[in-house]
């Protein structure tokens, strides 16, 4: 289907259908711009209007259930029930609620079950219902949770079936502690009898929550920096700690044999498989810069791509055992969607231990190509390899017993009475490094400049050999002597002000969430914030091939 102007796509869970959204064009008046196609033909199945693709987290615009019986679409203040299996414009059953934000179906068979989502507005709670499709009448929701501090959530069904978990966020924290946000979860069983508040054991944010494909046990990563990994049963009780590492993802394998704990965005982008079985685990791999990710329908193989336009290097995607051995990697120009073609795990046996064994594990981590040294401050580098002290650092009389005396001399140190057999006093040292630092000790004074009395400051006049010559300054430093743009240490303070840029942007961004009225250059700034992350990826792929080069371990 030749579609070039599609910008969002996604499969039905049976990949039976294609929903893609393109801006509008001329003509799409009468047709739509939000489609859905067959897989099988290609055939246009229905279409509706949709100006705003809208936020990444309300994609896809059309949710099927598991069986694809029936697909809900949101719009201004209803949800719109359709046929899954033959989906028309006109909806076959509407759910009217005033201001619903989000919405979700359970991901099992028949009868299926809603969840909506109404945040905070004029002081009222967020509330967050439970329905039957299609028993939408007045007060006939199944039940119902209301809660403070809720701009918007992400609602977990277990995949069983009877519950769901409720991870609430708020853009800003009132309590000052973090500039992330609050944020809290719930188990929310469908009778809504016993809704169970989830205690956490550390403070900080929610950073992902998770149920296991067999429903009974999910996990949840929370907490500050390094966030900690817990496994809870039904009774949001702790059963297992993976201990605290910087993580903030939690991927499932469909048949709940393997997880992928992963530190996705801006953490270091390193992945970790584990057997659910053993809790043991199985190998750890890099895969920093990852947007997208996933197991593959049969548990065996996880996926991680570098998407553009998110970042706009190195994109391409890479194929891993379950056990984290790299199988296949391919690398594009410009790569904007990959993932696994949705199918039902059914149809594939669960993994075995002797899956485990057949596949490669991760490989290790390559040794450093250099030893560890003493470090050597800058200004004394160039003097401890010529002088032969073995790296050691040089007082003030160690530079004029090396620069007096009629010896060799301290290397890259210009004494202008060298030549003249007289050596240079501790007071004019003393007075050099106070005019220009360590650095005048290694240069001298300038070519043609007059050398300073450590006394009064004044101008000497100028010094002649015994012969009457006067000594000629050496010539002036190469250009090449200046510090490499492209040294990993000069981009590496690049990308700290990239990011202290980002951290002044969010505060702005937070400032202006919470009412307070901003400047014409602040709101300007935060307009920057897409192309300063693009700068900022830019960075780290340029420091990361140049630490490569090095040979060192990211």
């Amino acid at each position: 289907m030749p579609r070039p102007q599609v910008q969002a796509l996604s499969l039905s869970p049976r990949a039976t259908f294609l929903l893609t959204w393109e801006r509008m064009q001329e003509g799409d008046e009468a047709t739509g711009n939000l489609r859905v196609w067959r897989v099988a033909t290609g055939e246009l199945a229905c279409s509706w209007h949709q100006k705003v693709l809208g936020e990444k987290a309300l994609w896809p615009a059309l949710h099927w259930s598991v069986d694809e019986a029936i697909a809900l679409r949101l719009v201004t203040n209803e949800v719109h029930c359709f046929n899954g299996l033959a989906p028309t414009p006109a909806a076959e059953h509407k759910l009217r609620i005033e201001n619903v934000m989000q919405c979700s179906i359970e991901p099992t068979a028949a009868p299926h079950h809603i969840a909506t989502f109404v945040p905070e507005k004029k002081g009222a709670p967020a509330v967050l219902r439970l329905w039957q499709h299609p028993d939408f009448g007045e007060g006939r929701f199944l039940a119902t949770k209301s809660f403070f501090k809720a701009d918007q959530v992400a609602m977990r069904w277990r995949p069983t079936g009877g519950a769901l978990l409720v991870h609430t966020h708020t853009d800003v924290d009132t309590t000052g502690k973090s500039y992330m946000g609050e944020t809290g979860l719930y188990y929310m069983p469908l009778d809504g009898k016993k809704v169970l508040n989830v205690t956490l054991r550390k403070e900080g944010a929610i950073h992902d929550v998770q149920w296991s494909p067999l429903g009974d046990e999910f996990i949840c990563i929370f907490g500050v920096s390094p966030p900690e990994a817990c496994i809870f049963n039904l009774k949001c009780e702790v059963t297992h700690s993976f201990g605290e590492a910087p993580r903030n993802t939690v991927s499932w394998a469909p048949h709940g044999r393997f997880l992928c704990l992963a530190g996705f965005g801006n953490m270091s982008g390193e992945l970790s498989f584990y057997d659910r079985k053993s809790l043991k685990c199985m190998g750890t791999v890099d895969a920093h810069m990852t947007v997208n990710y996933g197991w593959s329908p049969c548990s065996r193989y996880f996926l991680t791509a570098i998407l553009f336009p998110r970042l706009r290097v190195d994109n391409g995607f890479r194929v891993w055992s379950c056990a984290g051995g790299l199988l296949h990697q391919e690398r594009m120009d410009e790569l904007t969607l990959a993932m696994w073609r949705p199918m039902d795990p059914s149809l594939f046996p669960p993994p075995t231990d002797a899956d485990v064994r057949a596949f490669p594990a991760a490989a290790s981590a390559p040794k450093p190509t250099s030893q560890a040294t003493k470090y050597v401050p800058p200004g004394q580098r160039a003097g401890a390899s010529a002088s032969g002290l073995g790296g050691k650092g040089l007082s003030l009389s160690d530079l004029a017993a090396a620069t007096g005396g009629g010896g060799a001399g301290f290397a890259g140190v210009y004494d202008p009475h060298a030549q003249a057999g007289s050596g240079r006093s501790l007071s004019a040292l003393a007075a050099a490094q106070e005019a220009g630092g360590s650095a005048a000790l290694r240069r001298g004074p300038p070519p043609g400049s007059e050398p300073v009395e450590a006394t009064s400051g004044k101008p000497k006049q100028k010094q002649k050999a015994k012969d009457g010559s006067v000594p000629t300054p050496p010539p002036p430093a190469p250009a090449g002597a200046e510090s490499d743009p492209n040294d990993p240490d000069a981009v590496g303070k690049k990308v700290r002000a990239v990011e202290k840029k980002l951290r002044q942007i969010a505060e702005l961004k937070e400032l202006k969430a919470g009412g307070k009225p901003l400047e014409k250059n602040q709101l300007d700034k935060i307009e920057q914030e897409p192309a300063i992350k693009e700068e900022l990826a830019a960075l780290q792929a340029k420091l990361t091939d140049k630490q490569a080069e090095e040979g060192k371990w990211r």
